[in-house]
């Protein structure tokens, strides 16, 4: 299954060959708090261009795992991860969802995740997952005030603890 859709002004796509991680550098380096915690606040707040590329590798490889680019006009704003089914849950995951800070998470994430829900339901699926790190209290704040509720704590495969919400999808 290819992912591909317009929400408003932006458009959001699988990420292909002729993305390079050079062209997603500046978003990952303009969230200095996601890339501590990510990395379990041993200081790093600036990614390298092979760090980019490992995560972009990382998501596109992975069974089941989608990696999308938020591109407005011919500009990449973001990046959004998801697994589709999560083998645990067996309902979809959004793993990361990464916005350049210049361009307002709001402003981007919002339209972006109601548009990727609104598919998700239309192809039957029934809730979505995310589980944002514990110690990015602003980001768990985030999910809460667009209805994900959560469901436990526990590790994710990178032994960092997150806190697990889902909301449940609508047609």
């Amino acid at each position: 299954m290819k992912i591909r859709f317009d929400a408003g002004s932006y458009t959001v796509r699988e990420v292909e060959g002729g993305d390079g991680p050079e062209d997603f550098l500046a978003v990952f380096n303009s969230n200095p708090e996601f890339l501590d915690a990510s990395t379990l606040h041993t200081g790093v707040t600036a990614f390298t261009t092979e760090d980019v590329e490992k995560f972009l590798w990382h998501n596109t490889v992975m069974e089941n795992s989608h990696c999308l680019v938020i591109r407005v006009a011919e500009r990449i704003v973001g990046v959004v991860t998801l697994l589709v089914p999560h083998p645990r849950e067996g309902q979809p995951w959004v793993g990361s969802l990464i916005v350049d800070a210049d361009e307002g998470h709001d402003r981007v994430a919002n339209p972006v995740l109601a548009e990727l829900e609104r598919r998700l339901a239309a192809q039957g699926w029934t809730h979505v997952f995310v589980g944002p790190m514990v110690s990015m209290v602003e980001s768990i704040g985030w999910w809460r005030s667009l209805g994900y509720l959560p469901v436990e704590r526990r590790l994710d495969n990178d032994k960092r603890e997150v806190e697990v919400h889902r909301t449940v999808l609508r047609c």
